[in-house]
């Protein structure tokens, strides 16, 4: 009866601790849930390097020093992204030491943080477009990292009319038309090579060269075939068969430089029509010499074979001493046959004017203002064919000869003539 009793006791206090144990782990489990439900997240941001950190703490510094992390004097603690009791982000900027040199110089010793463009900054050293860092301005800092700065210098480049700089602190002249967006074709000029190092204030020229293509339609001239004839007067000619000019077709290769047309150069020729050629008989008979004029009493010559009046009197310079009024003017040779426009047959003597300033039967002495001259005795008889010409103006009249050769060797030449 009493191992009965002592094996009831036995039970009850077993079930008294069991129930006590389970107690416990239930206030445990209480108690570690209501812990679980009041920490937070935070992420610790080392120069890029990440960890995160569970914490109930609401101190940044408490949360770093949860975490083992110890800030020296020169480190930045950036907590922008940090709030207390919420799940947030420390960063960490540690603190190295650095050296920076400017174009070759003494280094410079300093304290910098993070990246290499923000350890440039905070320290006093600016980056100009075109400089030459060693390290991308992105890269992080690593203790006693050597920082070289390269300074740009300015390079000139002259093209379609204006000058572009650009710097840079090295590279070739290729560079620098890459950086001044200049494109260049294989026919411009370059002053310097591609591959030039560049060097300060450096000018680069570009001569723009294009070609560009031209058609140009022209004439062919005729030419023209001789025929001889001995029934025909060596000044005498007949056309036989007229001649008709030719047309082509022309491509020229024209040159520019900076705009400007340098040259031309034909580079193909396509015959639309062809020419073809007058064929012209001409006289080789020999007309025999004329009987020159009259022969004044000073025994000059005269070109006219009119014989003057008794009364004209003439001065020591084949002037007339007398007269109604004078004219200057240029008179044209012509000879050849046929009759004047009075009707008479032609003869040196009887010269073609403009009647409107000359009428017919107008008697006159004309003399060649050089002084070679003495054509005489005149009577306008003919209409010159000068009044049809534009400018016509210009010529007084014209004097006939019966010799084709001195015709030609009168040609046209400054006249006086004196009405009579």
């Amino acid at each position: 009866m009493d191992t009965i009793r002592k094996l009831g006791r036995m039970i009850a206090e077993s079930h008294a601790k069991i129930i006590m144990l389970t107690i416990t782990v239930i206030f445990c489990a209480a108690t570690i849930y209501a812990a679980a439900a009041n920490s937070v997240t935070v992420t610790l941001d080392i120069d890029g390097q990440v960890s995160k950190v569970t914490t109930m703490r609401e101190d940044a510094n408490e949360i770093l020093a949860q975490a083992g992390v110890v800030l020296t004097e020169n480190d930045i603690l950036d907590l922008d992204g940090f709030t207390g009791g919420d799940n947030s982000v420390i960063k960490i900027y540690k603190a190295y030491n650095i050296s920076v040199s400017v174009d070759g110089g003494e280094p410079t010793s300093c304290v910098g943080n993070g990246s290499v463009g923000f350890a440039l900054i905070e320290n006093g050293f600016k980056v100009n477009d075109g400089d030459d860092v060693n390290f991308d301005t992105s890269d992080r800092l690593y203790e006693g990292m050597e920082i070289t700065i390269k300074r740009a210098f300015p390079v000139n480049i002259v093209a379609d009319g204006e000058t572009v700089t650009v710097y840079l602190a090295s590279g070739t002249v290729s560079d620098a038309l890459d950086k001044a967006v200049i494109t260049i074709d294989d026919d411009d000029i370059i002053s310097k090579p591609l591959d030039t190092q560049l060097e300060k204030d450096l000018t680069v020229k570009i001569t723009r060269v294009s070609f560009v293509e031209r058609t140009q339609t022209v004439e062919i001239p005729f030419k023209t075939v001789k025929k001889e004839s001995a029934s025909m007067y060596t000044d005498q000619y007949k056309i036989e068969k007229a001649g008709v000019k030719g047309q082509q077709t022309i491509t020229y290769s024209e040159k520019f430089v900076d705009g400007v047309m340098t040259e031309s150069t034909a580079i193909n020729t396509v015959i639309d029509k062809e020419a073809v050629d007058e064929i012209r008989t001409v006289g080789t008979k020999k007309r025999k010499a004329a009987v020159s004029g009259v022969t004044l009493a000073n025994g000059k010559r005269t070109i006219s074979t009119l014989t003057p009046p008794a009364s004209l009197q003439l001065d020591a310079n084949y002037v007339p001493v007398s007269y109604k009024k004078k004219i200057v003017g240029t008179a044209s040779a012509y000879s050849g046959g046929g009759r004047t426009a009075t009707g008479k047959g032609v003869r040196p003597g009887y010269i073609a004017v403009n009647p409107r300033q000359i009428p017919y039967g107008t008697k006159m002495w004309i003399v060649s203002n050089d002084k070679k001259y003495v054509y005489g005795y005149a009577s306008a008889e003919d209409t010159g064919g000068f009044t049809k010409w534009t400018g016509s103006r210009a010529t007084l009249c014209d004097l006939y000869f019966s010799d084709s050769s001195a015709m030609y060797a009168f040609g046209r030449r400054t006249v006086t003539i004196y009405i009579l």
